[in-house]
């Protein structure tokens, strides 16, 4: 039996990892890490994994945008469909077992839930995706000032909620995506700034500049802006200061700032549709995954330049993971010191720990991340047991008895 504890303390997996090394398997994972709960997704973008630990296969590709369930019957009217997964035929089946073996273990079954980062559905859908200023659609992030990306959350999100299996749902990428992914095959060869890196990922996609018109906002103006820009930037070799946030409100005698509160209306929307639609499940518990702390821009009191607003957000949901996906641990210390004055206290903190590598490389690794949270945090998700070796989950099970939340 796992030890309970005041803390919620999850392991990150796949359903593959179920369905290839069976139930017991994660059963005994989150056991033997001395762990609560277990954070599952039920949608997901793509990859390509290699998994250490399963006898199926080494390497695996996710089908792109996939489900992990049978949505109902808006999937079939929607404008644009994301695959289902064939890992089984019935996966009404799966999460009626998984959920029936994390009660008798007295273990948290969470939703993980993917939002607008989804290549399957830009590649297929490239209407769907956010354009860039030059055009470009960039596939791998949808875009949400379009309406049918919008009801298609919406919608699965309604599909989650009545699985009837969750005690939480845990929110990830509802939010604009930046320039430097990590993509197939990404290949940038020259170095840019931190602001010049951010005006690249904007979004001008033909309902964004729809909705700025609407608002009375000269979309085709900041979109020439951004585009003279970067070609003065990289082509003129033009010296100047990185632009910080003071700057960006100034910029066209505010007129880009008026685009900028427009792109961030867009996530706060959509954040808002989906969680009022989770809360029709009034037991379950929302969580939200925070990328703030890893964009170079740093916050704007609670902005990040991924189009999130915390003051907006931190209302509508019970508890914030945020990421310190680094190696050095003096920089994770000088990044949480400014992540405690955006959060300020406003709801339960549950960092998410990378805890492979490079973030992570041995138990002490671990251990010294931990504590730089630990007197704050209500809890530590670890991501993911599908890339760990079986002695992460040992490096799990010893940080957290050191730190005494076990």
């Amino acid at each position: 039996m796992v030890k309970m504890n005041k803390k919620d303390l999850a392991l990150f997996c796949y359903p593959w990892d179920v369905i290839d090394e069976g139930y017991d398997a994660i059963i005994d994972a989150v056991k033997r890490s001395g762990l609560n709960a277990i954070y599952i997704t039920v949608n997901y973008h793509s990859g390509m994994f290699f998994l250490p630990h399963s006898k199926k296969r080494k390497i695996y590709f996710p089908e792109p945008g996939a489900l992990y369930f049978n949505p109902s019957s808006w999937h079939n009217n929607h404008s644009f469909q994301s695959p289902i997964s064939n890992l089984t035929e019935n996966w009404s089946q799966f999460w009626e077992e998984l959920a029936n073996q994390c009660k008798k273990n007295n273990i948290k079954l969470c939703a993980w839930m993917l939002g607008t980062h989804n290549s399957g559905i830009g590649n297929n859908y490239p209407d769907t995706s956010v354009y860039n200023a030059w055009g470009d659609p960039i596939t791998h992030s949808l875009c949400p000032f379009n309406s049918d990306v919008v009801d298609h959350f919406v919608n699965l999100s309604r599909d989650v909620v009545n699985l009837g299996v969750f005690d939480k749902i845990l929110i990830e990428s509802l939010e604009y995506l930046p320039l430097r992914h990590g993509h197939h095959h990404e290949v940038i060869g020259v170095d840019f700034s931190a602001d010049i890196d951010f005006i690249m990922s904007l979004n001008f996609s033909n309902k964004c500049l729809e909705t700025l018109k609407q608002k009375n906002i000269d979309g085709e103006m900041i979109r020439n802006w951004v585009k003279k820009t970067t070609d003065d930037y990289f082509n003129q070799k033009t010296n100047k200061e990185v632009m910080n946030w003071s700057d960006f409100e100034s910029i066209l005698d505010g007129e880009f700032w008026n685009y900028y509160l427009a792109r961030e209306e867009s996530i706060t929307n959509i954040n808002t549709l989906v969680v009022n639609e989770l809360r029709k499940d009034k037991d379950l518990k929302i969580g939200l995954v925070d990328f703030g702390p890893l964009y170079s821009l740093g916050p704007n009191n609670q902005r990040w330049q991924n189009g999130v607003n915390l003051n907006s957000l931190l209302p509508l949901i019970d508890e914030i993971h945020p990421t310190f996906y680094f190696a050095d641990l003096d920089l994770i210390k000088e990044k949480y010191d400014v992540y405690k004055k955006v959060l300020n206290n406003k709801v339960e903190m549950i960092p998410a720990m990378r805890t492979i590598l490079p973030q992570v490389s041995n138990q002490l690794d671990l251990k010294n991340q931990l504590q730089v949270f630990n007197k704050d945090a209500s809890g530590f998700s670890f991501y993911n047991y599908s890339f760990m070796n079986y002695e992460n989950l040992d490096w799990i099970n010893q940080s957290l008895s050191e730190n005494g939340d076990i």
